[in-house]
């Protein structure tokens, strides 16, 4: 293993992004050390860099390193860890974005990085590219459904409820289409027309148009809903996933919050829920995620692939590739390789 670790670090807030070298910092107990080899940027790592968005505690600490998933190969492992193996083809999740990262062990946009062993699921012969850009949306939509609304997992048996998916387009919308299917839901979602075949293929037994008139309509006559999560998070979802609750109320997920009028019988569960299993009272729903569902959906192939573009030149095309993505000039999702 190298003596040098390579990060691009934000050295103070509203600075560019400066590539530098440092030594590597091993694991400690329970932790491991991995090569990284495939970053996604994500939307919110780019409004962290570029418009010092969320006050996530990496951001309170200078210099910084962003990102929170990754997907390499272990290199070294910390005492206690028995469950993983050095050479392992992992994908993993850090605790960067959740109680900071002052040492700037675990931030991702770096060539090694230091990970809980808990949160890291083994990949098999998967592309690091998939693993990485399946594991953020697809956590995404199954904590949204399953910890926090208490949606049932694959393998329940027949269940007879319907699942309202708005926005299911998208990847974070596609994927909980899959999960709903997958435990044995009915699921109606919201799409675009020319996104209907693709919907049905997932699983979805109605697909109607976001931007219909009648939209919401439509979908009450599929009702009543067990489940219903806005995978856009727009006021408009909102709004009208409070209205098919009516008259009884009750809840419904959103990726996204804001001030946003909704009756006094709906509540809105807003969560990071891409991060939920990084917090120890998710304990169980982490031992599942990273060593039952995760490494089974990625290694069985049971979810559909994302269509991605490469980014070339290392860590030192993350500033440019974080513009692109926060001024939506990027078409599907930007993958780049640290070690490059």
């Amino acid at each position: 293993m190298n003596s040098e670790n390579r990060a691009a670090i934000i050295p103070e807030p509203g600075k560019a992004l400066e590539v530098t070298t440092s030594a590597v910092i091993h694991p400690s107990h329970g932790e491991v050390l991995v090569r990284n080899h495939a970053i996604a940027i994500q939307p919110l790592d780019a409004k962290m860099l570029l418009a010092g968005y969320g006050g996530a505690g990496t951001l309170q600490h200078f210099p910084a390193v962003l990102g929170s998933s990754g997907a390499g190969v272990i290199e070294e492992l910390g005492q206690g860890v028995t469950d993983l193996d050095v050479g392992d083809r992992v994908v993993f999740d850090t605790r960067a974005y959740i109680y900071g990262d002052a040492n700037r062990r675990e931030g991702t946009w770096q060539q090694l990085v230091v990970s809980d062993a808990k949160t890291v699921a083994k990949i098999g012969d998967v592309a690091f590219e998939q693993a990485v850009l399946i594991d953020f949306p697809l956590q995404t939509a199954v904590a949204a459904l399953h910890l926090f609304l208490g949606a049932e997992k694959p393998g329940a048996g027949s269940v007879d409820e319907r699942v309202l998916i708005w926005g299911a387009g998208g990847a974070v919308g596609s994927y909980a289409t899959q999960f709903a299917k997958s435990v044995g839901y009915t699921v109606i979602v919201t799409a675009s027309p020319r996104d209907v075949e693709r919907q049905k293929a997932l699983g979805a037994s109605e697909v109607i148009d976001y931007k219909a008139p009648d939209a919401v309509d439509r979908l009450r006559a599929w009702g009543p809903y067990k489940y219903l999560f806005t995978a856009s998070g727009d006021p408009k979802s909102q709004q009208a996933l409070a209205c098919l609750l009516q008259p009884q109320g009750g809840q419904f997920a959103s990726v996204l919050g804001g001030d946003v009028e909704l009756p006094s019988n709906v509540q809105r569960v807003y969560k990071p829920f891409s991060q939920a299993a990084q917090r120890d009272e998710n304990s169980e729903f982490r031992e599942w995620w990273y060593k039952d569902y995760l490494p089974k959906v990625l290694q069985e192939g049971l979810v559909e692939p994302v269509k991605y573009t490469k980014k070339e030149g290392g860590l030192g095309s993350l500033q440019q590739a974080s513009t692109e993505v926060f001024e939506g000039r990027v078409k599907g999702k930007l993958v780049l390789n640290p070690q490059d």
